[in-house]
């Protein structure tokens, strides 16, 4: 009989204005919610399962059963300085955050969009629209926004509250960085989002899980929002991420 094997998941202290790290607690998060046995950092006497997001290169955990969480393009994001691997090994488990990150003939079940906004903080409260913003995130500042717009960094976003009040009183934000979670925090918003793209971290956007609904890429602007229906799609991609992970729940185990 196959002995049960725990899951460790390899990540950076919490962050909350870091979609990546959010996304590996979230996911320490939803196991639990699964009744697995799940630890963070940490070493088991027994086989276990470590989970690596793609910035890591090895396995530090010396985990019998290595798994990949890939949240962007590899080698794009680094850790303290060092560039994430390109590679991995054979014998890893890859799964995709995303499809846009992921390779063209990647199977659907190692897709695993893990939705991590707060639906009950992030929503429309409808309010008068007279304001732009723009995000930097891991994009450069060009300055094609309007000269009006208030800038949102990753200081202003570690008060959650203050976010969604002022994405409430925004029409549209414009963002440098080419992909970023800050997306649906501001379509949950109701505010439209317009991409100036990278060319070399740019993305094919009509893959990303979310869909294009109020997001234009530059200089398209006029792209416009539905916010019922975005919500109506985050919401349905919750389910849809709760399956996944039975899945691979039954896929790690019975390794």
């Amino acid at each position: 009989m196959a002995r049960y094997k725990p899951y460790s998941i390899f990540t950076p202290p919490f962050e909350i204005a870091s979609g990546g790290i959010r996304v590996m607690w979230g996911l320490f998060g939803w196991l639990l919610a699964k009744g697995q046995i799940v630890q963070v950092n940490t070493t088991f006497d027994i086989p276990f399962i470590g989970i690596y997001p793609e910035i890591y290169h090895g396995n530090d955990l010396r985990a019998g059963t290595v798994v990949r969480y890939i949240l962007n393009k590899p080698g794009v994001m680094g850790n303290y300085g060092i560039p994430g691997p390109t590679q991995f090994d054979s014998s890893d488990k890859l799964y995709y955050f995303s499809r846009i990150f992921a390779p063209d003939d990647v199977k659907e079940e190692q897709i695993m969009f893990l939705p991590i906004i707060n639906l009950h903080l992030f929503k429309d409260q409808k309010k008068t629209r007279n304001k732009t913003c723009y995000f930097i995130g891991k994009g450069q500042n060009t300055n094609q926004h309007p000269p009006d717009s208030i800038l949102i960094d990753r200081r202003f976003a570690i008060n959650q509250q203050a976010l969604a009040d002022l994405l409430n009183e925004c029409h549209t934000m414009y963002s440098y960085d080419p992909v970023s979670a800050m997306f649906e925090i501001a379509r949950l918003c109701g505010t439209r989002v317009v991409v100036f793209p990278i060319e070399e971290y740019k993305y094919d956007l009509t893959k990303y899980e979310p869909g294009l609904n109020g997001i234009s890429i530059y200089p398209q602007t006029d792209n416009k929002l539905d916010v019922e229906e975005f919500r109506n799609h985050y919401e349905e991609m919750v389910q849809e991420f709760s399956e996944k992970l039975d899945n691979f729940i039954e896929e790690t185990q019975h390794d």
